[in-house]
C-alpha cells in the first residue's frame, strides 16, 4: 500500500469521480445523511465550511492508488484552533477497507500536518459507527469531548477525537 497518494482535487474537475467513490461507499453516506450519495452530498464535501473559516481553508484530496480513486478526504485548516487540522471526512471504498489503506492515509495526513506546523488533528465520529471509533482509536486518536445531538443538528451523537502531532 505504499503506492497510496493524497492528490488535491477540486469540485469542477473531480465531482464525478468523488460521486462515484461515494456511491461505492454508500454504506457510510446512508448512515450519516440517511440516503444514497447524490450531487448535493458531493457539493457539501467540496463546499461545507466550519464556522469562522472560508472555503480557502478547505483541503480536498483524492486517495489515489495508481490511477484509481479509492477514497476522498476533506480537511479544514485552522479549525478549532489555528494549529488544528479537522478531518471532516475520510471516506474509503469498501473494497479496500481492512487492507491497511486507512492507516496509510492517516500517516500521509499526519506527515502533511507536521510539515504545515500543525500540532493537533481532530475529527468527529458518529456514535452509531463503532467500526470508525475503533479505527481512529487504533490510529492513536483519543476522546476530546462528547457532542450529543441537538434539536438543530442532524440527530447524530458524535465523539470528537483528537491526536497530538
Amino acid at each position: 500500500m505504499s503506492d497510496i497518494k493524497l492528490l488535491p482535487i477540486n469540485q469542477r474537475d473531480h465531482s464525478e469521480d468523488a460521486l462515484d467513490l461515494a456511491q461505492r461507499a454508500a454504506d457510510y453516506v446512508i448512515l450519516e445523511v440517511g440516503h444514497a450519495p447524490n450531487a448535493a452530498f458531493i457539493d457539501d464535501f467540496f463546499e461545507a465550511v466550519p464556522p469562522d473559516l472560508n472555503k480557502s481553508d478547505l483541503m480536498n484530496f483524492g486517495v489515489m492508488q495508481q490511477t484509481a480513486m479509492t477514497g476522498i478526504v476533506c480537511i479544514a485548516k485552522g479549525y478549532e484552533l489555528p494549529t488544528d487540522w479537522w478531518i471532516g471526512l475520510l471516506l474509503l471504498d469498501p473494497a479496500y477497507r481492512g487492507s491497511g489503506i486507512g492507516h496509510n492515509v492517516v500517516q500521509l495526513i499526519k506527515t502533511r500536518a507536521r510539515k504545515a506546523g500543525m500540532t493537533m488533528l481532530k475529527l468527529a465520529v458518529l456514535e452509531s459507527n463503532p467500526r470508525a471509533l475503533h479505527f481512529w482509536a487504533r490510529e492513536g486518536f483519543v476522546p476530546h469531548r462528547y457532542a450529543p445531538a441537538t434539536p438543530d443538528s442532524d440527530g447524530h451523537n458524535r465523539w470528537v477525537l483528537k491526536h497530538q502531532i
